[in-house]
């Protein structure tokens, strides 16, 4: 017997006004299992990866993404759900 777990994980292009670059950024890693792939803060664009064990926590973070202020749009370009299997102790 196994139990099923998921582990979801998506990657987003989020442009920000270039003046506030630094704080965007600080806002953004202080989501749980966020990560910046790539920053280009001339033009105000982030690459960030975000990583949740459910769907409803992921989407909540990516709605979050958008009302950090100076944040002006947010571009889901990833997303994958691996389903994690580990088996069960069974009672004896």
């Amino acid at each position: 017997m196994t139990n099923n777990d998921s582990w979801h994980v998506c990657g987003l292009v989020i442009q920000a006004r270039p003046s506030a670059i630094a704080a965007v950024r600080q806002a953004l890693l202080n989501f749980a299992d966020s990560d910046i792939a790539a920053e280009d803060a001339a033009r105000g664009t982030l690459a960030l990866t975000l990583g949740a064990a459910d769907s409803a926590t992921l989407l909540s973070n990516i709605e979050a993404t958008r009302n950090i202020p100076d944040v002006l749009a947010v571009s889901l370009v990833y997303h994958q759900q691996d389903e994690i299997e580990e088996p069960c102790k069974e009672a004896s």
